[in-house]
This record gives C-alpha cells, sequence and structure tokens, in this order.
C-alpha cells in the first residue's frame, strides 16, 4: 500500500482501532469446526508415526545377522509374521526373520526391513544376498511431527486438510473462535420491505438480503434490525438498543436531515470514540462512515446494492476477521 492509497490507509487505520479476537469461544465436535477460525494453537497429541512400522512389504531382520551377506548368502528361518494392527514381534529374535507388509509395527532396536523382492524364499527361509543398514525401509516413531510440535495455528481457517490433521492425531473437538454476531440496518425514507407492494418512489430493500448473505460468507451472524427511516432520535434508540447484543454494526444508505447525511453524527452519538472515517475519496465513496463504539466497530456503507457489497468487501469483512482473530 502506498500513500496514495486512500482505500489501504483508511483501512488500516480502522482495523488498527479493533481489538484483535476472539473475543469469545467455544468447543466443537471436529466436523462442526470446518470453515471457523481456530482460537488457540492446535499442537500433536502424540508422535506421528505413533510406533516405527515397515514402509514395504518383506522380512524384518537383525542388522547384525548381515555382517557376512557381504561374502556369501545367507540363510534365515520365517519365524512368524507381524500383521497390521498387531503389535506383539515376540518371533523376532537374532538368526531369524519376521514376515510384515506394508505399515507392520517394527519394535525400536537394531533392525532393518528387506523388500519381498530382494530375497529369495524358499521353504519356510529367506536367502539374503544383499546387506543392509539399521531402520532401511523403516519408518521412525516421530519421524513426520513428535507430541507437542505445531500442528495448526491459532487464526488458521479449519479446511478438510486440518480435519484430516486433526483426526488422525485423535483429537476430536477444537477450541475455535465465536461468530460476532452482526446487527443489519437498512436506511432512507424511499426504502420498504420487499413484501411491501411496489410502488412510485420506492425501492424494495435487498440489501437487507444480499448484505445478511455476506456477513454469513465473512464468519459472522448477520441480525437484520429493520429499515430505519430519517428520523435521527429514533435511529439513534434502535442503534443503542443492537449495541447492547451485537458485536458489530453495518448501516447501508445514508440517513438525511435538513438536507444533510446525519450518519457519522448517529456513530459520535453512540460512541465514544465515534465516528473515525467521514467519507473515503473513491467512487461511492462518500457514504462510507466507519466507527467505532467502545470496541465494537460500526460500518456504513452505499445504499446501491453493488457499492454496498463493495463497501462492506473492502472494510466490513476484515473487520469481522479481527474481531475472530483470523490470520492474526
Amino acid at each position: 500500500m502506498t500513500e496514495n492509497d486512500p482505500i489501504g490507509s483508511t483501512r488500516r487505520r480502522f482495523l488498527s482501532e479493533i481489538p484483535v479476537g476472539p473475543a469469545a469461544l467455544e468447543t466443537l465436535p471436529l466436523l462442526a469446526a470446518r470453515g471457523r477460525i481456530l482460537a488457540a494453537d492446535l499442537v500433536a497429541a502424540i508422535d506421528d508415526p505413533p510406533y516405527c512400522r515397515a514402509i514395504v512389504e518383506g522380512y524384518v531382520v537383525c542388522v547384525s545377522d548381515l555382517s557376512t551377506v557381504s561374502s556369501s548368502p545367507l540363510e534365515l528361518e520365517i519365524a512368524g509374521e507381524i500383521a497390521v494392527g498387531q503389535g506383539d514381534a515376540s518371533g523376532l529374535e537374532r538368526g531369524k526373520a519376521v514376515s510384515v507388509t506394508t505399515g507392520s509395527y517394527i519394535p525400536a532396536g537394531d533392525y532393518a526391513v528387506l523388500r519381498a523382492w530382494d530375497v529369495e524364499k524358499k521353504e519356510g527361509r529367506i536367502v539374503i544376498r544383499k546387506g543392509a543398514k539399521k531402520d532401511d525401509n523403516i519408518e521412525i516413531r516421530g519421524e513426520i511431527r513428535t507430541a507437542g510440535s505445531p500442528l495448526i495455528q491459532k487464526g488458521q481457517e479449519i479446511n478438510s486438510e486440518d480435519i484430516f490433521l486433526a483426526a488422525s492425531q485423535g483429537i476430536t473437538e477444537l477450541s475455535v473462535s465465536c461468530r460476532p454476531r452482526v446487527a443489519l440496518f437498512s436506511s432512507g425514507n424511499e426504502v420498504i420491505a420487499p413484501t411491501a407492494p411496489a410502488s412510485l418512489g420506492a425501492i424494495w430493500d435487498c440489501n437487507q438480503y444480499g448484505l445478511s448473505s455476506l456477513i454469513e460468507e465473512a464468519g459472522g451472524i448477520p441480525e437484520f434490525k429493520g429499515i430505519m427511516k430519517d428520523d435521527f432520535e429514533f435511529f439513534k434508540t434502535q442503534l443503542k438498543e443492537a449495541l447492547d447484543t451485537a458485536d458489530m454494526v453495518v448501516i447501508s444508505g445514508g440517513t438525511v436531515a435538513e438536507n444533510r447525511d446525519f450518519t457519522a453524527d448517529l456513530i459520535d452519538a453512540v460512541g465514544p470514540p465515534g465516528a473515525l472515517v467521514k467519507g473515503i475519496p473513491m467512487r461511492s465513496g462518500k457514504p462510507i462512515v466507519l466507527g467505532l463504539s467502545g470496541k465494537k466497530p460500526i460500518v456504513c456503507v452505499a445504499g446501491h446494492p453493488p457499492e454496498a457489497a463493495r463497501g462492506f468487501t473492502l472494510f466490513g469483512r476484515p473487520a469481522i476477521a479481527r474481531l475472530m482473530g483470523e490470520g492474526v
């Protein structure tokens, strides 16, 4: 962003006044947490993998038995099998080989897994003509990550990949930011409910629907509070009531009294700190008014639907993200 970027500088100034969330947390089942903002750093509950395991099909042997393979073949008896899901390797000892498949448990020790195609099998024995090093073809416990290491960072939106990861760690609940409640007002004497009969000079209020949808997409909970006419005292009363329970307010359309838009005065009346931004030098930027009442942001956008959506995207959406602690 540069000094010649009024939108960027205004957004930075406005967002800097909004406290970084989350203001409140809730714990959700894993599947219900998708799309929500993680409220605290998540760390690994167990080592991954949780035990040493074979990464190929073949035979696990003691590496010390292979010291003479370079000069002459070695024959070892197949003493048993470690099946996938089995944690018993009691048949594994010096001078023996044990059959394994991909994923089989391998006890910690001086062992290697020989690939099935690298040995010759005959009458319950294997013939080995090629040596191996300790831990060959074995995935070591904690090789991917160890218990306590970072999994998912606070402020990240939880996606399907994160669900896979958490579930693989036996984590079935996540602490997430509560969705902020966003009070929504439409305003203007010409604005009528979409259920009202059409009449000359009046316009149906589509912003209550479009902005509600955008608020939900941003992670908020929209609460439509009604269409406000150009009555300063009544609007002020309704706005104060909304601020008692809402975490944020969005207003679409200008409000006029004595040929003057009183939106900024309205925010000042329910502040402090009140209106911080009173118009922006951008297309349809004059109706943009941004402020706070206490720590609760108030975003006022144009009434024209495309510009209402644009104003919300520029200033309302990042305000909701900040309240939830998204990306911070």
